[in-house]
């Protein structure tokens, strides 16, 4: 009797095919997820230092160790007439923390600096904390 025999997968290797399909896939959908995540937390880092930047004006040293809203900062230096933008304004507050100006020789001969300038740092705390630094 001369039998022939088709050629095919066997069950075992076609449910091992399926698992490692289903590793590769599920590893590719983990990357997409972190990417994601990723994107998002740039995207709102972003838009807070847009929001941080609204709090660099000279009135800014007032306010060590104070909760304030971007209005409050902008008021007297722009005439702010719309209702919505001062909502919006309002509604994006940060705790101001501000260091005491210490004094950075440059340029010393001996004992006697060419000149002095001053610096001190300013801490906005909110969900992205941000440190900036004022040099005089």
């Amino acid at each position: 009797m001369n039998q022939k025999y088709k050629e095919a997968f066997t069950l075992i290797e076609v449910i091992i095919s399926v698992i490692i399909v289903s590793i590769v896939v599920m590893g590719a959908m983990q990357l997409q997820e972190q990417n994601s995540d990723m994107a998002s937390y740039l995207l709102k880092r972003g838009n807070s230092e847009l929001d941080n930047s609204l709090f660099l004006t000279k009135k800014v040293q007032r306010y060590s160790n104070d909760k304030k809203s971007s209005y409050d900062l902008l008021v007297d230096e722009f005439s702010i007439k719309d209702f919505d933008s001062r909502d919006i304004l309002k509604k994006i507050e940060k705790k101001i923390n501000i260091t005491e100006a210490l004094p950075i020789p440059v340029g010393a001969d001996g004992d006697t600096p060419q000149f002095v300038f001053y610096s001190n740092e300013i801490l906005l705390n909110g969900d992205y904390p941000a440190r900036y630094y004022t040099f005089k």
